[in-house]
């Protein structure tokens, strides 16, 4: 054997092997691959099946409910002996039966569980029945008022397992009488599921593989429906199904091993299963086999050949291309194919080392597209939301969410929006879509999901299509509650000064009026003939009292002692005028001096103190002013004196003052409820105490400044 034949058979042999070995490999690697793969797209497949199984069961329970709240069904209900109203209404059950061949029948059941109007006549008084309808959990609940979808239950009257939506009928708040649907189970499967078989290459179950199919012993099946037999699928009861709410199984059947993939939904419990040959799953990796094999009998004949000639250098760099085109099919893109010559395999090199930079470049511009549109979704701080016409959200982002009280988007998709708004703002905004298409600053009030209730703002968009008609509600949610909230305070901030401006001009009218400057100028009169000191301090008293009461802080607040300036000048004044008849007894500690209060705060008390009391109480009147801080941070001013409390209304209702009124008016706005305004008598005297907050109050004064003061000041 020379050379040439050894080294032949050499390298058939380890091409041969290596061959084998890669395709074993490869084979094995691509095995676990597609296994990997279709289970994760049958479990995908079983989650959207289940949730589309979901909103259609919705959708007939939502039915029911509105055949339960039917003129018609409230008719029956009032008058089951009535032929011609219960001929109506089975007539109309049964149209609803062939209209939807999900449905097995329609049934009107009192409280007692008699039938009293169906799909099928003859279930009508039919006492098996009510024997076993009585006995239904579903019947039960909805009895008790509550809406109800059944786990699988095997039907006595049909022999067959199927669903029931049982609701109840309500008048004046009560349960009289329930609706109860039957949905066939192979009826379902058909509607939800035999759509999928084509998309999925299997078979999509939704069946419960431990439901009771036994009849009570001697029955017989009064096939009042006439249905076929119900054939269980052909999946055995896995434990799997028992300790996992979903997943993936492997399991063997007449037909050879299978895959499925299981969900279990709750309340109620159903069992979705998507299943498949397990052959199928493999069958392109067979095919790659044979092809396989193809390739390796034209390969050895070809190394055979060509081994000393051209084949082993080519071979070599054609593997080189194959490696990098396996890199390139899963995703290592950043590679590159040496290609320096100008044969057919440099050209390949080249050409597969342009299409590796024309898929990076792809895929980067796509992960970047994807990253932005997903950021600005997911981060956005506006809610952002889609619905269909009926308002039920499509897709919503984190945000919006949030606004509506909702831990996760994927909580809100089904739901409509109607269950957070009025309908008739849903309605107005609907119509202002139809017409313009766009809405901008649409205000709502909507209810969160704890009840609360907040201010939003809606920018919204309709597409529309060829026909004018909505297809989907795209729209943006702000949360303007505090931008209201932020109006209101202002709101009540220009009130409070308004109301301040008003005590300023009140204070101004009863106060700087001509009786008062009568009775000093009097005393000014007489006190010139007596004493020029006096009179001269008088003259400075009535001063220093018009200048404090014309004049006003940008804020509307001053220091405590500077409110006691201008009481204890006219304490001054009036002072003069009564003599010895006034007795004044200040008792506030220096530290409360510096204290912030609204001006002009105090006066009118003083006031009323000194004009009510000379009339009602004993001469000499005494008035005494006590200030202190209390342990809650309250600054308490009393001011008491002698006499009798004079209501502001006389017996016939005729307002007799409003300085009181204005005061509790300007302190509930200024302190929202956190002062303490309260008035007493009792044993001779008049008690008024006045407390407000340390540290509250400036907020709604300090920004309006002084001008409005100042206009109604000039005015007045």
């Amino acid at each position: 054997m020379n050379f040439r034949t050894k080294l032949l058979i050499v390298v058939a042999v380890m091409i041969v092997v290596s061959v084998f070995l890669s395709s074993a490999i490869t084979y094995l690697s691509a095995r676990r691959h597609l296994e990997s793969t279709a289970k994760r797209q049958m479990e995908q497949a079983v989650a959207l099946i289940a949730k589309q199984s979901q909103i259609g069961l919705d959708r007939f329970k939502t039915d029911m409910e509105l055949l339960a709240e039917s003129r018609l069904v409230y008719n029956v209900v009032g008058s089951p002996s009535n032929d011609a109203l219960v001929q109506e209404a089975n007539l109309h059950f049964l149209d609803i039966v062939r209209k939807n061949n999900v449905y097995q029948s329609i049934n009107l059941i009192d409280r007692d569980a008699w039938c009293i109007a169906s799909s099928y006549p003859d279930r009508i008084g039919y006492s098996p029945m009510r024997q076993v309808v009585a006995t239904r959990a579903d019947f039960k609940a909805a009895a008790a008022g509550r809406t109800t979808i059944s786990q699988v239950i095997f039907s006595h009257g049909t022999g067959r397992p199927n669903i029931a939506v049982s609701v109840p009928v309500q008048q004046d708040g009560k349960v009289v009488a329930v609706i109860r649907s039957i949905l066939d189970l192979d009826q379902l499967n058909d509607y939800f599921l035999a759509p999928q078989e084509t998309i999925l290459g299997g078979k999509a179950y939704f069946y419960d593989p431990r439901v009771d199919t036994t009849l009570p012993e001697g029955w017989v099946i009064p096939d009042i429906i006439r249905s076929k037999p119900y054939m269980q699928p052909d999946i055995p009861d896995l434990p799997e199904f028992t300790a996992s709410s979903s997943g993936v199984v492997s399991y063997s059947s007449g037909s050879g091993p299978r895959l499925a993939a299981f969900l279990k939904t709750s309340n109620p419990e159903f069992l979705f299963v998507v299943e498949r040959p397990l052959r199928d799953v493999l069958a392109p990796i067979e095919t790659m086999g044979k092809v396989t094999l193809a390739t390796l009998i034209v390969m050895l004949l070809t190394i055979i050949l060509a081994v000393f000639t051209m084949a082993n250098p080519l071979l070599r760099r054609l593997e080189r291309c194959m490696i990098f085109v396996r890199d390139i099919e899963i995703g290592f893109l950043d590679k590159r194919l040496e290609a320096t010559g100008t044969d057919e395999i440099s050209g390949l090199a080249r050409g597969l080392n342009t299409m590796a930079q024309s898929l990076e470049e792809s895929r980067t511009a796509l992960e970047e597209a994807e990253r932005l549109y997903r950021g600005l979704f997911e981060n956005a701080v506006e809610g952002i939301f889609v619905t269909n016409p009926e308002g039920v959200i499509l897709n919503a982002n984190p945000a919006f969410a949030s606004l509506v009280g909702y831990d996760s988007p994927r909580e809100m998709v089904g739901r409509n929006v109607s269950r957070h708004y009025s309908s008739a703002r849903r309605g107005r905004l609907l119509e202002l879509l139809r017409t313009q298409g766009t809405v901008k600053n649409f205000e709502i009030v909507f209810r969160r999901r704890d009840g609360s209730q907040r201010t939003g703002s809606i920018y919204a968009r309709a597409d529309k299509d060829e026909k004018g008609r909505i297809l989907h509600i795209q729209g943006i949610l702000d949360d303007i509650t505090e931008q209201e909230e932020i109006k209101k305070a202002r709101r009540q901030a220009e009130e409070a000064e308004l109301r301040s401006v008003r005590a300023k001009l009140e204070a101004l009218r009863y106060q700087i009026n001509p009786h008062f400057l009568f009775n000093v100028l009097n005393s000014l009169s007489a006190l010139t003939r007596i004493s020029a000191r006096q009179t001269d301090r008088l003259i400075q008293q009535l001063s220093r009292y018009l200048r404090s009461t014309i004049s006003s802080s940008e804020s509307g607040f001053v220091p405590l002692g500077q409110e006691m300036g201008t009481i204890e000048s006219y304490l001054n004044i009036e002072k003069v005028r009564f003599e010895d008849d006034l007795m004044v007894n200040i008792e506030l500690p220096p530290q409360v001096m510096d204290i912030q209060v609204p001006e002009l705060i105090l006066q009118p008390i003083v006031e009323n103190a000194v004009k009510y009391g000379t009339r009602t109480s004993d001469l000499p009147l005494k008035i005494t002013i006590e200030g202190r801080v209390t342990d809650d941070n309250l600054l308490l001013v009393e001011i008491t004196n002698t006499g009798r409390w004079v209501p502001t209304e006389d017996g016939e209702g005729v307002r007799k003052g409003v300085g009181i009124e204005n005061l509790r008016s300007r302190l509930n706005l200024i302190y929202e409820g956190q002062y303490i305004f309260q008035t007493e008598e009792g044993d001779g005297l008049v008690r008024v105490v006045v407390g407000v907050p340390l540290n509250a109050g400036i907020r709604q004064t300090q920004s309006l400044g002084h001008d409005s003061l100042a206009r109604a000041s000039h005015s007045a």
